[in-house]
């Protein structure tokens, strides 16, 4: 196992080094508690009712682990606060939306398209290339994380919400080196609905950014996920109201193994799964998550960070295909050699499955999409199974059932 030690900018350094000598002179301290952090919630927007309970399970595990695993060095620690109190804020302001403007939740979402399948397998690729079609609409990062404006915030453009998600990206790319090689973001482009989950507590995000281990294994075992898709098809309604002519293209690799709660909550969602060799994409998200890790960890446990990995995928890609053994028509497959080889034909043919209408002005857009991003644009990403304690035969083995079932060994 090689570790990839990456040393914060010396500006970060010394402001962990200020926040340990503060902590240990009792003057400061950030609390990860609930009743801490749903005050300054509360505070921030004058609310106080969170919704159906079920919220506080996924977030005690949250603030449990990460108390307990995930080694959290000042700055990390600022950080979870952040995230933590932000979604909180967005839970408030979704229960009152609920409250105040109900004919919101009454419009029907038009159908969306939801790409599902690995991380690492093409996800990102084909969702961009969906979202240039101007009669689709995929949802930026900014959004996602913050949903609702604050009632005091003026209307200006741009929105002070995208200014807030600019700013924390300033703060957070130089602790994070080699990210753009790995997974392209800022707070513009469109991003995956994991962030969106957040307001539930039952989100892989927190396991994204943070080190939570014991959080993930909890996550892993969740079998009940109506309650947050039903939260999820709120906030759809809430986006759709602001644009309601455009057609969502969404996407999420956590959405693999819950295709049960999303044709429950969105029964006419138009569903694409992409498939790649799950060693390539078991290895990659190692990767992600390790640089992620490294910016808010004292030190990473590596080889726990990838077993929690393999596992929840083991969970995810067994409840994937029990879905669609009952389901056979439900989803549309896209395989990442074809896709990376014709990637205008691969989107021709999805709108063509689904009856979605195509013209030459698509097409340009794509093409030109598809010209504009070649394979490491951003830089070349390097990673190895053995870089976590893996092996490609280790993988392969936990995987085989699902390799078998789709016929990746081609």
């Amino acid at each position: 196992m090689k570790k990839r030690n990456i040393q914060l900018p010396f500006s970060y350094r010394a402001a962990n080094s200020v926040g340990k000598l503060l902590q240990a002179a009792g003057i400061s301290s950030l609390r990860l508690d609930e009743e801490t952090l749903a005050e300054m919630a509360k505070k921030r927007t004058g609310l106080s009712d969170f919704g159906d309970p079920y919220y506080r399970e996924g977030l005690l595990k949250l603030l449990e682990s990460a108390e307990n695993d995930a080694n959290l060095h000042p700055l990390g620690r600022y950080m979870t606060d952040e995230i933590v109190t932000n979604y909180l804020v967005q839970r408030l302001y979704l229960t009152e939306t609920r409250k105040t403007s109900p004919e919101i939740f009454e419009q029907p979402l038009r159908p969306p398209i939801i790409i599902v399948g690995m991380a690492r397998s093409g996800t990102t690729f084909l969702h961009r290339l969906l979202s240039v079609d101007p009669n689709h609409r995929a949802l930026p990062q900014w959004l996602l994380m913050r949903p609702f404006p604050e009632p005091n915030e003026e209307r200006d453009r741009p929105d002070p919400r995208l200014e807030k998600m600019k700013r924390s990206n300033r703060f957070i790319l130089p602790m994070v080196p080699g990210i753009d090689a790995i997974h392209y973001s800022r707070p513009e482009t469109p991003e995956e609905c994991m962030f969106a989950f957040g307001l539930t507590f039952n989100s892989l995000i927190f396991r994204t950014l943070l080190p939570v281990y014991s959080y993930i294994d909890w996550y892993t075992r969740q079998e009940n996920t109506l309650q947050k898709y039903t939260e999820y098809s709120w906030l759809l309604q809430v986006f759709q109201s602001k644009d309601p002519a455009k057609r969502f293209t969404l996407k999420a690799p956590v959405h693999t193994g819950h295709l049960h709660s999303i044709v429950q909550t969105l029964p006419d969602a138009m569903i694409v799964q992409t498939h790649r060799d799950p060693v390539t994409c078991v290895s990659s998200v190692c990767s992600l998550l390790y640089t992620y890790h490294l910016a808010v960890s004292k030190q990473v446990d590596i080889k726990r960070m990838a077993h929690s990995i393999l596992d929840l995928y083991e969970v995810m890609l067994k409840g994937n295909i029990a879905f669609r053994e009952k389901n056979p028509r439900r989803v549309y497959d896209v395989f990442f050699k074809s896709f990376v080889k014709e990637p205008v034909k691969t989107t021709r043919d999805i709108y063509r499955h689904f009856g979605l209408a195509w013209d030459q002005c698509i097409e340009a857009k794509v093409n030109e999409y598809v010209q504009n991003n070649a394979k490491e644009k951003h830089g070349k990403h390097t990673y190895s199974a053995e870089d976590f304690g893996l092996s490609e035969g280790m993988i392969r083995e936990r995987l085989q059932f699902y390799s078998d079932h789709f016929d990746l060994s081609h």
